[in-house]
């Protein structure tokens, strides 16, 4: 009788998370010699299972949706979640992606079991050690609890050996993400996309993150209505976050103009339609900065740092204080412009070539069988 297979319990929490493992579970389910359970954690459970249903992918296992009083209360409640998911199904290592609460959660929850963590997209650093927080906060400590290491890039290796990660530990593998761009863009069906205002040029404007909650918001949507007045052939489309404090204060200082489209949250395949078809992206998000170079989409990015410098080195995403003068004016230099040429999906490209999900398999495969 031969023994059972290792199994590998893939953890995912948040719409970002279900993009960027999506390759990653099929190549794992694809390896012969390991289990794979995909577990949605209950931090986003409702967005997990529409974000894998629209890529074909089923969680295994859900865990119920928290109901958080604090971050430190969600933490605790989806580590506990993971942890007793990782035991019930015996698991012999859990994968986490990322910077989320469910991503520190699966690492805590790893350590408490004495499981190997294999952490995909690691290495991501800011300037600074607690912005943005809490994802600054939370990738940097679920590096040393990591056995795999997957960096995305060269940089990301680099700032992991500079923290004291062991070159065993650390395996240079590309950004997952850019495996689902490469379908959707080799994806010739054609693809409506009522939602886009009658304008010759649109911007795409998606605004998420904590930094920005309350008065960041409001400078982005001033200086957003103050571009639509200066251009009157610019149209904008933004996807509204489902958090109440940015969805508030987007609908309260965008939703009357006539040529912005308040929508709500697109799959993956319109959105990357949309993103191509943007003459820009205004984004705090940190995907939109990976993906854009691929698509030729220039990125202005309202954050005072960025984990992602290859997208600035490469001039596609510059980044902009919350300033509306700057805001503006970095806008209308970016519009002006010519579009930056696209990345070619190939290894040299700075987010890879777009086969990292079956790297990461093969290498999880070898370290457990």
């Amino acid at each position: 009788m031969s023994a059972p297979r290792p199994s590998v319990l893939v953890v995912a929490g948040t719409r970002p998370e279900c993009l960027k493992l999506a390759s990653v579970v099929r190549a794992l389910r694809a390896q012969p010699g390991i289990a794979t359970q995909l577990l949605n954690s209950g931090q986003h459970a409702a967005m997990v299972e529409r974000t894998f249903a629209h890529l074909d992918l089923q969680c295994d296992l859900t865990a119920p949706q928290i109901v958080a009083a604090s971050l430190s209360h969600a933490l605790g409640a989806l580590r506990e979640q993971v942890r007793d998911a990782a035991r019930r199904e015996r698991s012999a290592l859990i994968v986490s992606q990322g910077d989320t609460s469910t991503a520190y959660a699966a690492a805590l929850a790893a350590r408490d079991l004495n499981l190997p963590l294999a952490h995909v997209e690691a290495g991501l650093r800011t300037s600074h050690p607690y912005r943005p927080f809490p994802e600054e906060l939370f990738r940097r400590r679920i590096a040393p609890i990591a056995r795999l290491n997957f960096a995305p890039t060269a940089h990301a290796a680099a700032n992991l050996r500079g923290e004291g990660v062991a070159d065993e530990r650390i395996f240079e593998v590309g950004n997952s993400v850019i495996d689902l761009l490469r379908e959707q863009v080799e994806d010739t069906r054609p693809l409506a996309l009522p939602f886009l205002p009658e304008t010759a040029r649109h911007v795409t404007l998606t605004l998420h993150r904590r930094e920005n909650y309350g008065r960041g918001l409001d400078l982005v949507c001033t200086a957003v209505l103050q571009l639509l007045e200066q251009h009157d052939d610019i149209g904008v489309v933004c996807p509204v976050h489902p958090n109440p404090a940015v969805g508030h204060r987007i609908r309260r200082n965008l939703s009357r103009h006539p040529r912005v489209r308040l929508v709500d949250p697109l799959d993956y395949r319109p959105f990357i339609a949309l993103l191509g078809q943007s003459r820009l992206a205004i984004t705090d998000s940190g995907g939109i900065q990976e993906e854009a170079p691929y698509l030729g989409t220039p990125v202005l990015v309202v954050r005072e740092n960025t984990e992602r410098p290859e997208s600035v080195a490469l001039g596609a995403a510059t980044l902009v204080p919350l300033k509306v003068e700057r805001i503006l004016a970095e806008a209308d230099r970016l519009l002006s412009a010519p579009p930056p040429a696209r990345l070619a999906f190939a290894p040299e490209s700075a987010y890879g070539d777009g086969r990292s999900g079956e790297r990461i398999a093969r290498i999880i495969a070898a370290f457990l069988t």
